[in-house]
């Protein structure tokens, strides 16, 4: 008697050739289905859903993302890291931009998901379409250095939306190729041609859309966002209307969990990417530098861990699975801007602690050595300061140096009575002792421009340049102005990125705790929901750190302070550990079975029918009263 191994339907479809069309419709195959029940010889028909009921085809499902899904993942995280670096959040411009690429960028891979998760097969035509889905990420990162709604560049916004147009219509061409495989069934042919009409009338407005742009700024562009949502919403509602078009059983949860990661993934490179740049400088391994590249890591860890823990299942019903897959369109744009915001404080802690730790004192070494002290003797020493300092952190652009020599020139013509006046007044602080205002005002005004280019030549050093876009928006600017407006706009980045960082960080916090509550699937007891209720209060406490802006004083102070970086990490530490805790102190808490239900009769964890072995408790039953 021989014996056959049984293959799983992914070994199965490893050892098939390659076809031209491949149908994802589940057929009655009894070399791998078996069709009874185990009770007879009656065909066990739910194996095959409702077909027979109600003439909807059954679909293969996976557990997992097929290799062409994942290799689509990929070119979305590379297009979204490459307008990460180009086209920085530095400005409330920058921002809009951001949002508005992001947001095209996201919901274009979520309408292809989406048809993926229930439709794709590995075929010549799949993989052809895959093709076009590619070029369309290629044409997301072509545009992308030039993405500028506030500034429209002609070509980009058309091509922009030519790209939409072309990736509408390689889905309808795939919906088209679905109605084809389901030709025999005749109930579920209306809304495979809803579908397949909804992503070609999108096509079309797209293509209308790109006619529409000319020279200069026009809003027109606004119609892509608005069209964006109305296609997800139309996709979704058609889903939960038409079984043929429904969501249940796909692996769309761990396709969507999937993106979650790569943008984690993200975040670990920028990481890297600032401890390669801040080790450029002195002195760079201090205790302060360990620290917070440490809570840099720490943060990203826990945020992982926490996402994956609060998950509990990967399938859910099916609205509750579409509102959490919708939901994570506000969490991905959250932690996308919190990860590209709080990373940066790797570099701006550096940058803060080098400024804090400059020192004068070889110029103003004490009151007594600056009374006796020559203009030509402050000069000097003022010019191997700056020396010392350039080598440490180098100049990039010449004006800087120009601006810092020019500074020390005019500082060379102050009078050599001016520094025991100087002297005088920093010992005895009293208004009668103030030097010669206009030699005091001279001073003051070219030191604070050596300063400024110093504080420059450091930024600039670690990847922080603004020149350009400054020289682009002032044409005739001087060096020395350029010099200062590039340092204003400089620290009023520092000030944009620690306020959306802090908000972004809460906001995700408070998104995943929706999150969580869509997907749970655990009746709510008294902790779960106090725990949960902490969570949201974590959440709102991080994003109200923002408003220290409003304080000057006080938000200069908190920067200047080493917890920029570790507040959010230990913050997200404390989220971690409470997730943990199953038992809370019965002080607090009665350890009551539930606090809406009573005695939870069972939990589900999965709506995807499983294949049990046979139930003889009915039939028991049924005996026994026959008896």
């Amino acid at each position: 008697m021989s014996s056959e191994t049984l293959q799983t339907p992914e070994q199965v479809a490893a050892i098939e050739k390659l076809q031209l069309l491949k149908s994802p419709v589940l057929t009655e195959r009894t070399d791998s289905l078996p069709l009874t029940n185990g009770g007879g010889g009656v065909p066990d028909l739910s194996l095959f859903g409702d077909r027979f009921d109600h003439d909807t085809p059954q679909f293969q499902k996976h557990e997992d993302a097929s290799l062409l899904e994942l290799f689509f993942d990929l070119l979305f995280a590379a297009n979204y890291t490459v307008f990460s670096q180009t086209q920085g959040v530095n400005s409330h411009t920058r921002f809009k931009a951001y949002v508005g690429y992001f947001s095209i960028l996201w919901i274009t891979w979520l309408t292809v998901s989406l048809y993926d998760v229930r439709f794709v097969t590995d075929s010549i035509f799949e993989r052809l379409a895959r093709a076009v889905h590619l070029g369309v990420m290629i044409g997301f990162a072509v545009v992308a250095p030039n993405f500028k709604p506030t500034d429209q560049n002609l070509q980009t916004m058309r091509t922009m939306s030519v790209i939409l147009c072309v990736s509408r219509f390689c889905l309808a061409v795939e919906y088209s190729s679905i109605l084809w495989h389901i030709r025999k069934y005749k109930k579920p042919r209306l809304p495979m041609l809803l579908q397949i009409g909804a992503n070609f009338a999108a096509s079309m407005v797209y293509l209308g859309i790109t006619f529409r742009f000319r020279h200069g700024n026009s809003q027109v562009y606004l119609a892509w966002y608005i069209l964006a949502a109305i296609e997800v919403v139309v996709t979704f509602g058609l889903a939960i209307i038409f079984p043929v078009l429904s969501f249940t059983g796909t692996h769309l949860m761990k396709r969507v969990s999937t993106m979650t990661v790569l943008f984690l993934g993200d975040g670990v490179v920028i990481v890297a990417q600032n401890v390669v740049t801040i080790v450029k400088g002195p002195d760079a391994w201090d205790s302060q530098t360990i620290g917070i590249v440490t809570a840099a890591a720490t943060t990203i860890y826990c945020v992982f861990l926490v996402y994956f823990d609060w998950i509990k299942t990967s399938y859910l019903p099916t609205f509750r699975q579409q509102l959490w897959t919708i939901l994570h369109f506000p969490f991905h744009l959250a932690m996308v801007l919190f990860m590209q915001g709080f990373t940066q404080f790797i570099i701006w802690s550096k940058i803060m602690d080098t400024i804090n730790n400059m020192s004068f004192d070889s110029v103003f070494n004490s009151v007594e050595e600056t009374a006796k002290a020559t203009t030509s003797d402050v000069v000097e020493n003022l010019t191997k300061l700056v020396n010392k300092f350039f080598e440490d952190f180098p100049p990039k652009y010449t004006a800087t140096v120009n601006n810092v020599q020019w500074a020390v020139g005019n500082i060379s013509e102050i009078p050599d009575s001016f520094w025991p006046d100087m002297a005088r007044y920093a010992s005895t602080e009293d208004d009668k002792d103030l030097p010669d205002q206009n030699n005091l005002t001279f001073f003051i005004t070219y030191f604070n421009d050596m300063s400024t280019s110093m504080e420059n030549s450091l930024l600039e050093t670690f990847g922080i340049d603004l020149v350009e876009e400054v020289s682009d928006e002032n044409k005739n600017i001087t060096e020395t102005g350029l010099e200062t407006k590039v340092n204003e706009q400089m620290w009023a980045r520092f000030d944009l990125v620690f306020q959306y960082a802090y908000i972004a960080a809460g906001i995700t916090l408070i998104i995943m705790t929706i999150l969580t509550i869509v997907a749970r699937t655990k009746p709510w007891r008294k902790w779960a929901i106090f725990r949960t209720a902490l969570y949201f209060g974590l959440g709102i406490g991080l994003s109200l750190v923002s408003l220290l802006h409003f304080s000057q004083t006080e938000a200069d102070n908190y920067k200047n302070s080493p917890w920029l970086l570790p507040t959010i990490a230990l913050v997200w530490v404390l989220v971690l550990a409470i997730t943990h805790v199953r038992n809370p102190p019965p002080l607090f808490f009665k350890r009551s079975p539930s606090f809406f239900i009573s005695k939870p009769k069972h939990e589900y964890d999965s709506v995807i029918p499983r294949a049990e072995s046979p139930d003889h408790s009915k039939e028991a039953n049924y005996n026994t009263q026959s008896a």
